[in-house]
């Protein structure tokens, strides 16, 4: 049974859907539950209707908050906007006795109550005093290793201070933690807290707004690889205000992601179904250089016994026996599985000392947990061949093998000269449709002459 509602907001569910996707996906992805309740309006927003009516204020966002206490549900929001107004008005109404007896007489006309038993959530607070950074880091299987993000939090996620309570308002880190926690290098700019300068666009003043915008963006352009932010507002400044920016000739091309984007990348959720196409500044190219080893990640996991490799990695007694690391003491295998235990199977997959072991099974035969290293660098082999990463001389074999069903040719005349008898050739075709392979048309069977021509480069 869930115990919150989402309040996603008008600009979310209208302008930017493809952020509450995000969301969604990435909350079920951390066993988080929620249901949506029915009848919510705008929130509304301060800086127009408040300005309007402060008793229109109070009463629109009392209602809101009157649907969550009749249905016993807490309520959390990813718009930096909304949860300033619900918390807000939460806070004066509670903190008056008159004003509440007011509230609840108006409420009462239309079949309502407002008691406050609901309490109001940033997004951020869900995820970093609910969720917790450790249990993010946890689910993330594809780290943002070497990927440098601008947190952009926004003024209202931590202002003002004394109604939002979410953040230090001066100094905010639970934002920061977030991104961290998915493997994310957070760039510290000193612009950091200013604000995107929305609210003027809801004046009529979308120039001035720009100025704040552009200010920003000259400080973080070909610095940084995106921005992020949750709230919608602020994502509007930065993503399509830099888009009229460029269309005026001042290219800035800093990608603007929403955290729960980030999240869903780290999390190894599909790219495709994030609706990423729908930013007017492409972030999918800059996200998309870290969903490329999903696969092998993946692989991984379901192939190699991790936590073996981890107390490999912890132990490393058979420095001392393994032959190849004496004679060449560049030769470190343990490094190539912390690349795995990083995230960075790529990388552990093209480091051509990879193929050094020569898989004498002395490791094995040493190892205090039973697992020696050879396990876990047969499985790393594996993938290099797989995903196209193995030496030359490799990949000429296995093609030899496939193609004639032997590593090499027998030699008639050498065994002629010895008087032995001709070798008997070998059925490849029935090897071929015993596991599955095809034989290439260019390449027929026996010939060694192209396996030469393939190896070449390496021998060279």
């Amino acid at each position: 049974m869930a115990h919150y509602t989402a309040f996603w907001g008008c600009f979310v569910q209208g302008r930017f859907p493809f952020m509450e996707k995000s969301l969604r996906m990435v909350l079920d992805e951390l066993g988080f539950g929620f249901t949506d309740l029915e009848g919510f309006t705008c929130c509304p927003e301060k800086s127009l209707i408040m300005n309007q009516s402060e008793d229109a204020w109070l009463l629109t966002a009392a209602r809101n908050l009157a649907l969550c206490d009749e249905a016993g549900l807490d309520v959390f929001s990813p718009c930096n906007g909304c949860v300033s107004t619900l918390k807000g008005a939460r806070h004066h109404i509670l903190s008056n006795p008159d004003l509440l007896r007011h509230i609840n007489d108006r409420l009462a006309s239309i079949g309502h109550h407002f008691s406050g038993d609901s309490k109001v959530f940033h997004l951020i607070e869900v995820l970093h005093d609910q969720i917790g950074p450790d249990l993010i880091k946890r689910r993330v299987t594809n780290p943002l290793k070497g990927m440098r993000v601008a947190v952009h939090a926004g003024c209202h996620q931590m202002r003002p201070s004394n109604e939002v309570r979410v953040d230090n308002p001066m100094d905010p880190v639970k934002f920061e933690n977030i991104v961290r926690a998915l493997g994310a290098e957070v760039v510290e700019y000193p612009s950091k807290l200013l604000c995107c300068g929305g609210t003027m666009n809801t004046a009529g003043l979308p120039e001035k707004a720009r100025e704040m915008t552009r200010e920003k963006l000259r400080e973080l352009s070909g610095t940084v690889d995106l921005m992020a932010v949750v709230c919608p507002a602020c994502f509007m400044q930065y993503d399509i205000a830099q888009l009229e920016m460029a269309r005026e000739g001042q290219h800035y091309d800093v990608p603007v992601a929403v955290l729960s984007e980030l999240m869903a990348i780290a999390f190894g959720l599909p790219i495709e179904e994030l609706g990423l196409e729908l930013h007017r500044i492409p972030v999918a190219p800059v996200l998309e250089k870290w969903t490329g080893p999903i696969k092998l990640r993946a692989a991984v996991a379901e192939r190699i016994d991790l936590e073996a490799m981890q107390a490999c990695v912890d132990c490393q007694a058979c420095t001392r026996d393994c032959r190849v690391h004496k004679l060449d003491d560049s030769y470190q295998p343990w490094e190539l599985f912390q690349k795995v235990l990083d995230g960075d199977v790529e990388g552990a997959i093209s480091d051509r000392s990879l193929f050094q072991c020569v898989e004498c099974y002395e490791c094995s035969e040493l190892c205090y947990q039973r697992w020696g290293m050879i396990k876990g660098l047969r499985e790393l082999k594996h993938l290099a061949i797989e995903s196209g990463h193995a030496p030359d001389a490799v990949t000429a074999g296995i093609e030899a093998f496939s193609s004639g069903g032997v590593l090499t040719p027998a030699s008639a005349s050498r065994r002629a000269k010895l008087g032995l008898p001709p070798a008997k050739k070998a059925p490849a075709e029935e090897l071929q449709k015993l596991l599955g392979i095809e034989a290439s048309p260019d390449k027929p069977s026996g010939d060694r002459g192209a396996r030469k021509r393939k190896a070449k480069p390496d021998a060279e």
